[in-house]
């Protein structure tokens, strides 16, 4: 990795703050982060997409322990655990696939509730 950042530079690239950056590095969430030779953390472009994923599998409501399986997987051997890590996504996938059709029902409702007036209609 020729270009690297500090901690500051990739929060404000992904905009998730230095805390949380150090949290989910200490939670197991993060790839491997070099450092540099005085120690400090740096990171590279591969960091900067990783968190954008992280966010992406958060605000999908993928809760934290599957995420760390997920980034385990990725740093014991990516290669070799591919497979895995396509069932741990799709299974995912599936879980908010459910919870949009979910949600497109309860819009349904809502999207009749207020052409209606709000009228009693026995929901």
């Amino acid at each position: 990795m020729t270009d690297s950042m500090g901690i500051r530079e990739l929060s404000d690239r992904t905009d998730v703050s230095p805390h949380a950056l150090r949290y989910y590095e200490r939670a197991g969430l993060m790839i491997d982060v070099p450092r540099d030779d005085r120690g400090r953390r740096a990171y590279g472009d591969e960091h900067v997409r990783w968190v954008a994923f992280l966010r992406r599998l958060r605000d999908a409501g993928m809760g934290i322990s599957q995420i760390r399986e997920y980034a385990e997987l990725v740093r014991a051997d990516g290669a070799a655990s591919r497979s895995r890590r396509l069932e741990i996504l799709r299974a995912h996938r599936d879980e908010v696939r459910d919870r949009l059709a979910r949600l497109s029902e309860h819009l349904e409702v809502l999207d009749r509730k207020v052409a209606d007036g709000c009228a009693p209609d026995g929901t």
